[in-house]
């Protein structure tokens, strides 16, 4: 059964490994049947790692980076040394990111400690040792991650909200962010590439993007007042009154940064219309898994 949609437009470069899992494959019960990835829903703990351990086998990584997700525009570096907030097209939406565990100092990220401690975690998750892991013990507070190490897999987990996914082909490059409609409005995409700008001398240019399945507009009802948020920062093309489109805005902050239009892709799955293959937040009324959505450089 297949258990992985790939990212067929970042493949195709012979670059990276880039997908995101379906519900398909796993051991998990409804609501959260099958492949549920995460552990911060209320699903079986062992379910979950069992679904790790068949998600692992399957793609063939050895390991993935992930963060604690809190709609934020922050960003890891994973191959540096810090959390890194940027600044947001507004200055009212910069959002400072915290340390998970203390919660009182900006918090400090390094290579050696982030990778050690995730691998640990994983290799747990493999040989059946963590029962119960909760999202808490993902590593760090933050909504995107960068690195340009081959074999550093990034993953992010969504049920809903936009996976942003970036390659820079030139350096190359890699970033992934979680972009609900608060980390859209705080612009978190364009964070993860301004920030692989200042580590790697990514060029927007030279980008490929890529945004993964997620609710579409004609699924995303908001409210007048989001509508009218959005339509300040991106325009009127992100909505019809009453429905939100998240891609759009996306590629509009996107496009704005530098990267080509033509660069952009977007998937045609909306995850609300689609829950036979995608877990959906809102069309499941809130109870139910979340895939993972992965980047690694070869």
């Amino acid at each position: 059964m297949k258990t992985c949609h790939p990212i067929q437009t970042l493949e195709a470069t012979g670059i990276v490994n880039a997908g995101i899992t379906l519900r398909h494959g796993g051991v998990s019960r409804a609501p959260y049947a099958s492949l549920n990835l995460a552990h911060h829903v209320d699903d079986d703990a062992s379910a979950v790692t069992a679904n790790r351990q068949i998600f692992f086998q399957h793609t063939g990584l050895v390991d993935v980076l992930y963060c604690r997700q809190i709609h934020s525009a922050c960003v890891i570096d994973v191959d540096g040394e810090s959390v890194h907030t940027g600044e947001a097209a507004n200055p009212a939406m910069t959002i400072t990111c915290r340390d998970s565990e203390a919660g009182s100092a900006d918090a400090t990220l390094t290579l050696g400690n982030l990778r050690q401690s995730v691998r640990h975690y994983m290799s747990g998750i493999k040989s059946g040792q963590h029962r119960h892991a909760p999202y808490s013990d993902s590593i760090k507070t933050g909504d995107a991650l960068v690195s340009a190490q081959r074999g550093v897999a990034l993953g992010i987990f969504t049920a809903d909200c936009v996976p942003v996914f970036i390659l820079d082909i030139a350096t190359p490059a890699i970033g992934i962010a979680h972009a609900g409609w608060r980390g859209t409005l705080s612009r978190v995409a364009v964070n993860a590439l301004a920030r692989m700008k200042t580590r790697f001398g990514t060029i927007a240019e030279n980008c490929l993007i890529h945004l993964g399945p997620s609710i579409q507009k004609c699924c995303y009802t908001v409210s007048p007042e989001l509508i009218t948020q959005f339509a300040e920062h991106f325009g009127s093309t992100v909505h019809d009154k009453k429905h939100l489109s998240l891609q759009t805005a996306n590629i509009r902050q996107l496009v704005e940064a530098g990267v080509p239009a033509a660069s952009i892709s977007v998937s045609p799955f909306c995850t609300a219309c689609c829950t036979d293959n995608f877990y959906s937040h809102r069309a499941e009324r809130e109870i139910t898994g979340r895939m993972l959505s992965f980047i690694e450089l070869r």
